[in-house]
């Protein structure tokens, strides 16, 4: 009987042990930054139909930018928002995001990646969603702001990865300002303002040398020159055409010796 007591003794004890275990808290593992933002590009995978929730995606990383600021995920956080506005083709926004993390993060190691896309952003707002070109007809301000982040990589980052790329963009920024400035002249032109057309026309030469339109403003610029009786200012331009683009078509289409 009394063994019996021991053993009915030891069920109690024990069924008690495993009680208290199974009531003990268990401790949820908390997020901190690196989970938010693995989360954050699993979620940029986005679905076969839909795509990804960029605004999910944001609200996710800017729990990182909230919560933790001086973790090594706050300016990955930053960019990577900048890059949503930049997938969804909200190119004003990326700009300005991108503008953000390069004041916010000066010395950080991706600072050619948010100045080069923040030129690829100002660059690809001014193209024509029709055409997938940029105009000549309209305000040319976003090229003249993605051309001083395409100039700002070549000279402050030479040796880095985005260097060739924005000396490419930097070259079609030119050509599309050059054929503004020339659009313009053209105007003038037509309504026989001539001392405008040749502001704009000089402009071309002197700023954009080799935007592969300089021959065709310098052509321009002789023509204003023989309609407004300059001989002088005529021949140094042909000159001038002759010299710096001889195998150009514009070039052929001239003489100096005539007037």
């Amino acid at each position: 009987m009394k063994k019996f007591n021991r053993h009915i003794l030891f069920m109690f004890v024990l069924l008690a042990f495993v009680s208290g275990c199974a009531s003990a808290p268990v401790k949820k593992e908390q997020p901190g930054p690196e989970m938010y933002y693995n989360k954050a590009m699993e979620d940029l995978k986005g679905g076969w139909i839909f795509g990804p929730d960029y605004n999910q995606v944001r609200q996710t990383l800017n729990q990182i930018i909230d919560n933790y600021p001086y973790s090594t995920y706050a300016p990955l956080a930053q960019l990577r928002i900048a890059d949503t506005y930049y997938k969804e083709g909200r190119y004003l926004e990326s700009a300005e995001a991108y503008d953000h993390f390069i004041k916010l993060y000066p010395n950080d190691k991706n600072m050619p990646y948010a100045v080069f896309m923040e030129g690829r952003s100002f660059f690809e707002n001014q193209k024509s969603w029709l055409t997938g070109s940029i105009p000549y007809d309209i305000d040319p301000t976003g090229i003249y702001n993605a051309f001083d982040e395409f100039k700002y990589i070549m000279n402050n980052y030479p040796s880095s990865e985005y260097a060739d790329k924005a000396k490419k963009y930097a070259i079609e920024c030119e050509k599309a300002l050059a054929n503004h400035e020339i659009y313009i002249a053209d105007f003038y032109t037509s309504h026989e303002h001539y001392e405008a057309a040749i502001g704009r026309l000089k402009t071309v030469y002197e700023k954009y040398p080799d935007s592969g339109v300089a021959d065709e403003a310098l052509y321009k610029l002789a023509a204003i020159y023989k309609k407004i009786n300059s001989p002088a200012e005529y021949r140094q331009t042909i000159d001038l055409l002759q010299q710096s683009y001889p195998a150009s078509k514009y070039s052929k289409e001239v003489s100096p010796a005539k007037n």
